[in-house]
């Protein structure tokens, strides 16, 4: 068992450059979520603006709960891809938490739903045409 001591704490380095982060706009956001049938979303928002409009499938959760990472770890694993969102702000924080705590692969929405509301009427424009 002592032997594998040093053989893991080589192996760490390379565990925390597994890590990735990739910061998507509304567009490809949308296009991963689709392409990913166990795509986990998190919504980081106050609950009055995640009832009001959020991502299909998204579960609100708040950072600002002492709980929180307990409730993430509770309903969303570690092992599959997580996307984040917030209004604007939260996500840079909370993301290194979260990888801090075992998740490696995070997309998150760059421009919150700031921008992905920008995108949604803009689609709505297009299709009024």
């Amino acid at each position: 068992m002592l032997r594998l001591v040093p053989l893991l704490l080589l192996l760490l380095p390379f565990q925390v450059l597994s890590a990735q982060v990739y910061n998507l706009d509304p567009v490809d956001f949308l296009k991963k979520i689709e392409g990913n049938p166990r795509a986990q979303i998190l919504d980081l928002r106050d609950p009055q603006e995640y009832a009001y409009r959020h991502v299909p499938g998204a579960v609100n959760i708040l950072p600002a709960d002492i709980s929180f990472l307990e409730e993430v770890r509770d309903q969303l694993s570690a092992s599959d891809t997580l996307y984040i969102y917030c209004r604007i702000g939260k996500t840079k924080e909370v993301t290194q938490l979260l990888l801090d705590n075992g998740y490696r692969v995070i997309y998150n929405l760059r421009g919150g739903t700031v921008a992905w509301d920008a995108y949604l009427e803009k689609q709505r424009r297009r299709k009024s045409r």
